[in-house]
C-alpha cells in the first residue's frame, strides 16, 4: 500500500502534467478508474480589452437622465486612466475600450379599433385586422406595402424607395412623384391570431413642432434605430479608446497626432471622444414609448457580427463600424426609467401599448411569469449574449425602490429623482425620476450573475451617477473572475495561471485564498485568487470553500497582458455531484473489489493539515443550512484515514 501522502501528491502531479501539456481533457480511462480533468480559459484580445454598448431610453421623459449621463462621463473615463497609468507602472500594456450607442426605439404599436377576422367585408377570407363598429366588422386596416423593387408596387418607376414621407429609412411602396403614401399603395394588414386585438405598428419618429419633445438625434420621420448605431451629426458612431491614448514614454509620436499631442489612432484627443460621446447620448424625447432596451442590445449586436454596422468619419462618409473585436469583453450598458417592453413586432403577437406610465400593458405583461406573455422571455435574450463566446459584462441603470441601491440590493419599483425638482419635498414622476419598475431588466442582471457576468445595477434616480459610472468602469476592464464548467473537486487541485499564446505558462497566481478570510485580508496576505460563492465578482468576493466562482485579485501581481491567456486547471468532481464514501464511487463508476476490501477507489475531500489526528477531510453532503462539501472518486485506496 502507499504511504498516504504520497497517493496525495500524486494526484497533484496528475494536474501538474496536464497543466504542463495545455491540452482540453474529458473522461479518460486509466486502468479501471476514471479522472476528470477540466480547464476553463480566457483569452484577452491583442485589439481590444471592452466593446462597450451604451442602449439609451430616448423616450419622452428622458432628458434629465441623459443630460445626467453627459455630465458624469468623467468619472468613467478617469477610472480606466487610472487603471491604465497602473498597469503602464507595472510593466502591464493598458487596455483598449471601444463604446458605441443605440437607443431602445424600435416601434410602438398603438391599440385600435381592429381585431383579427376572417370575414371582414372586402378582404374574402384572409385573416386580415378588421376595424371594428361595436361588434359589426366594417373593412380591412390598412398599412403600408414593403418591397424590395418597383415590380412589388405595380411597376411604376420610383415607387419602391425608403425615402416616403413619414417612413425614411424604409422601403416601402409610395407615389412616386409626391412620395406619400396613397390609398393606392396601401395595403390589407394580414394576422395570425383570429379574434386577437390588433395594434397599428409605427417604426418613425415624429418630431412635433409645438416642443413636447425634443428630436435630439432624430428627425420627423426618420426611421426608429432598430439597434443600430446612433450619434450627433457626422460624430464618430463608435468611439475607440485605444492603447494610443496611453503612450509610454519612450513610444514614438503618433503620426495622426498633431505635433505634442496625444491622441487615438484615428487622431482624436481624448477631450474630443469625450465630448462625442456626451453629444452622442443626447439622444432625445421623440422615440418610441415602447421602450425595448432588450432586444434594442440584442439588435445591435447581432448586425455588428454580421457586419451590418456603420460608422462615420468627419465629413459624413459612412464606413463600416469596428465594434466588437475578436476576443474582447462584451459591456452592455442599460439606461431607461421604464421597464424594458420587448415583444415580437407584430400587430397583433407584440405588446399593444396602452394604460399610463407604471400601470400600462408593458407593466402588466412583465408581470407574469418569464415566457407567458407577449415579452421576449428575459431567458432568452440574456441566453443570447451568453452564448457568444466572451467575457461579459452588463449594467443597468433602471427605475428601483432606492435612489442609492446597488446591484442585487435594487428591487423594481417607482423612483423620484429630487434634484431635478431642486426639493426633496417635490416630485414628478411625470418629467422627472422613475415611470415604470425596472423588472425585466432587474429580472436579466440576475440572470447574467448566474452565468458569471460582472453585473452592475443602480437606480435611475441616484443623484450621483458619477458613483454608478465609476462602477460600471470596473466591469470595463479584464475579466474580475472566471465561470468553470465544472465543480473542482478540492482547492488544493486547482491551479490559476497565465499562458502566452503557444500555451507556455507566463505566470503561475498565488491561491485560493483560504475560506473565512475577507477580501480585504486575502489581498493584504499577497493572495491573487480564490473561490467565492457566486458570480457576483463585483458585490460577493470574499474568498469561500471551493466553487464554480473564481475571482482574480485586481492587485497587478496576476494580470494578464492583452493575447495572454488565463487558464484555470483541475480536477473536476467524479460523479458530477460528488461522492460521500467509495461505495458511491462503485456505484456511479463500476470497478473492482478483491473480497470484502474496497480498494479501486477512494472517496476524496482534501487533505487535513499536516499532523492532524484524522489525515483526511472526511466527505459531506448539504443541508438546508450548510454547502456540504462532497468528495470526488480517485484511484486507489489512499489507506488508513480516508473515505
Amino acid at each position: 500500500m502507499r504511504p498516504v501522502r504520497v497517493r496525495t501528491r500524486l494526484v497533484l502531479l496528475t494536474l501538474g502534467a496536464l497543466v504542463a501539456g495545455c491540452q482540453d481533457y474529458n473522461f479518460n480511462p486509466v486502468g479501471h478508474c476514471l479522472i476528470q480533468p477540466g480547464q476553463e480559459r480566457v483569452t484577452l484580445s491583442n485589439i481590444s480589452t471592452a466593446d462597450v454598448l451604451f442602449v439609451v431610453d430616448d423616450s419622452g421623459s428622458m432628458a434629465g437622465e441623459q443630460q445626467k449621463l453627459a455630465d458624469n462621463f468623467a468619472a468613467f473615463i478617469s477610472n480606466l486612466d487610472a487603471t491604465n497609468q497602473a498597469r503602464r507602472n507595472n510593466g502591464l500594456e493598458p487596455i483598449d475600450f471601444h463604446i458605441a450607442v443605440t437607443t431602445t426605439s424600435i416601434f410602438i404599436n398603438n391599440p385600435t379599433t381592429a381585431v383579427c377576422r376572417s370575414d371582414c367585408p372586402g378582404a374574402g377570407a384572409a385573416d386580415v385586422c378588421c376595424s371594428m363598429s361595436g361588434s359589426t366588422p366594417v373593412a380591412p386596416m390598412k398599412t403600408a406595402k414593403s418591397c424590395a423593387a418597383d415590380s412589388d408596387c405595380g411597376g411604376a418607376a420610383g415607387s419602391c424607395t425608403d425615402q416616403c414621407a413619414g417612413y425614411l429609412g424604409e422601403k416601402i411602396c409610395c407615389d412616386p412623384s409626391t412620395k406619400t403614401l396613397t390609398a393606392a399603395y396601401q395595403t390589407n394588414q394580414t394576422c395570425s391570431a383570429v379574434g386577437a386585438a390588433c395594434g397599428k405598428l409605427s417604426k418613425h419618429y415624429y418630431v412635433p413642432t409645438d416642443g413636447t419633445c425634443t428630436g435630439g438625434l432624430a428627425s420627423n420621420g426618420q426611421l426608429y434605430p432598430h439597434g443600430a448605431f446612433v450619434g450627433f451629426g457626422n460624430n464618430p458612431r463608435v468611439i475607440h479608446f485605444d492603447k494610443e491614448l496611453y503612450p509610454a514614454p519612450t513610444d514614438p509620436q503618433n503620426p495622426a497626432c498633431a505635433a505634442g499631442t496625444v491622441c487615438n489612432k484615428q487622431g482624436y484627443t481624448s477631450a474630443q471622444l469625450q465630448a462625442f460621446f456626451k453629444q452622442n447620448v443626447l439622444a432625445g424625447t421623440c422615440g418610441s414609448g415602447e421602450e425595448q432596451g432588450l432586444q434594442a442590445g440584442r439588435l445591435a449586436v447581432q448586425k455588428a457580427l454580421a457586419g451590418q454596422q456603420q460608422d462615420r468619419k468627419t465629413d459624413g462618409t459612412a464606413i463600416p463600424a469596428d465594434w466588437p473585436h475578436q476576443n474582447s469583453k462584451l459591456v452592455l450598458v442599460f439606461l431607461g426609467d421604464e421597464d424594458d417592453c420587448a415583444s415580437p413586432e407584430d400587430p397583433v403577437n407584440g405588446i399593444i401599448l396602452s394604460g399610463g406610465p407604471g400601470a400600462d400593458s408593458c407593466v402588466s405583461d412583465a408581470a407574469l411569469p418569464d415566457g407567458q406573455g407577449k415579452h421576449y422571455p428575459v431567458s432568452q435574450i440574456v441566453d443570447y449574449f451568453g452564448g457568444l463566446g466572451r467575457p461579459l459584462g452588463a449594467a443597468f441603470i433602471v427605475s428601483a425602490n432606492s435612489e442609492t441601491c446597488e446591484d442585487q440590493s435594487c428591487v423594481a419599483g417607482i423612483c423620484c429623482d429630487y434634484q431635478c425638482t431642486g426639493s426633496a419635498s417635490v416630485c414628478s414622476t411625470d418629467t422627472c425620476g422613475g415611470q415604470g419598475p425596472g423588472t425585466r431588466f432587474l429580472q436579466a442582471a440576475d440572470a447574467l450573475r448566474q452565468k458569471g457576468a460582472d453585473v452592475v445595477a443602480g437606480s435611475m434616480c441616484n443623484p450621483n451617477f458619477g458613483t454608478i459610472l465609476n462602477r460600471i468602469a470596473e466591469i470595463v476592464k479584464p475579466p474580475s473572475g472566471l465561470v468553470l464548467p465544472s465543480q473542482p473537486a478540492g482547492s488544493e487541485i486547482t491551479i490559476l495561471r497565465i499562458a502566452d499564446s503557444s500555451g507556455k505558462t507566463v505566470k503561475t497566481c498565488t491561491g485560493p485564498a483560504p475560506a473565512g478570510l475577507t477580501a480585504a485580508d486575502a489581498n493584504t496576505q499577497g493572495y491573487d485568487w480564490w473561490f467565492t460563492a457566486s458570480g457576483d465578482q463585483l458585490a460577493s468576493n470574499d474568498p469561500s470553500v471551493v466553487s464554480r466562482f473564481i475571482y482574480i485579485n485586481n492587485n497587478h501581481h496576476c494580470e494578464a497582458n492583452p493575447g495572454q491567456t488565463y487558464s484555470a486547471d483541475y480536477l473536476g468532481r467524479v460523479p458530477a455531484g460528488g461522492c460521500l464514501t467509495r461505495a458511491d464511487c462503485y456505484a456511479a463508476l463500476g470497478g473492482i473489489r478483491t473480497g470484502t476490501q474496497a480498494e479501486a477507489w477512494t472517496c476524496y475531500a482534501g487533505d487535513n493539515a499536516p499532523g492532524s489526528a484524522q489525515p483526511f477531510v472526511q466527505p459531506t453532503a448539504a443541508t438546508a443550512t450548510t454547502p456540504g462539501n462532497p468528495g470526488t472518486c480517485i484511484c486507489g485506496d489512499l489507506g488508513p484515514g480516508s473515505y
